[in-house]
């Protein structure tokens, strides 16, 4: 029996911090461990090192560039431990949309979302628009549609930090190392409701998981053409994916 889901992160702190409150209620659950591994570079340098070798199994080049590292974290280890891709039970990958880099190009994300469609065979690519930090842009609990401009993506980070200084955004979605499970379901929820609107136009949760390939195909028709995005968290997507419709009783 494969007991271990990977999951794969674009950065080096944030989505790791993320996931370890993650951890405290999802996932690490007795029956599955949760191993986490950095790549350290965006989803657009993952796709030129993967057209080099087609067939190069996605746990085996996280491996590479584990080795390639002066220093081996705890994490890492454990990553390296796993020695063998049969051993995973499902495989999880976190990028941010990052249109703004100059290696971008929507048709190489395409690619990579087609690529990675399955989360218990190649991997789930699982994406954040327009980047990690849409978990924090949030007024409030209730249910709502924000789109934000790709034309100054390099300072989202520092905008939505404003937004909170500001008080335009709830601060208890700031500090993700202190999220409770409320503040969870509180998140998760409006982001589902989020990608539904965006893929079926109705602000409401919906039944079934939104496929991410979906998600890319309504921005691209819907947003992208207009110089921008729906915001969405790529955490509350994959947890939809991850659980189905058992997600509701993880959320009590």
């Amino acid at each position: 029996m494969s007991n271990f889901v990977l999951f794969i992160f674009e950065g080096l702190k944030t989505e790791q911090n993320i996931t370890n409150n993650l951890c405290d209620f999802f996932i690490n659950d007795g029956t599955k461990k949760l191993l986490k591994a950095s790549y350290g570079f965006t989803i657009y340098k993952l796709y030129k090192e993967l057209g080099k070798d087609p067939d190069l199994d996605v746990y085996e080049l996280i491996v590479e560039q584990i080795n390639k590292r002066a220093k081996i974290s705890t994490s890492d280890q454990e990553v390296l431990n796993i020695e063998d891709s049969e051993n995973i039970s499902d495989i999880y990958l976190f990028f941010d949309y990052d249109c703004h880099c100059s290696n971008a190009d929507d048709n190489k994300l395409l690619h990579m979302l087609n690529r990675f469609s399955d989360p218990q065979s190649t991997g789930l690519l699982c994406i954040s628009y327009p980047m990690v930090e849409a978990i924090r842009h949030q007024e409030s609990k209730e249910y709502s549609y924000p789109l934000h401009s790709t034309n100054d993506l390099v300072n989202y980070k520092s905008w939505v930090n404003q937004q909170v200084r500001d008080n335009n955004f709830n601060p208890q979605y700031n500090n993700w190392g202190a999220y409770t499970l409320p503040i969870w379901k509180e998140i998760i929820q409006i982001n589902l409701a989020r990608a539904n609107q965006l893929t079926n136009g109705s602000l409401t949760l919906p039944d079934t998981p939104t496929e991410q390939l979906n998600i890319f195909s309504s921005q691209l028709t819907k947003h992208i053409p207009n110089e921008e995005v729906a915001v969405l968290s790529s955490f509350p997507l994959m947890l939809h994916t991850f659980y189905g419709d058992k997600l509701n009783n993880k959320l009590v």
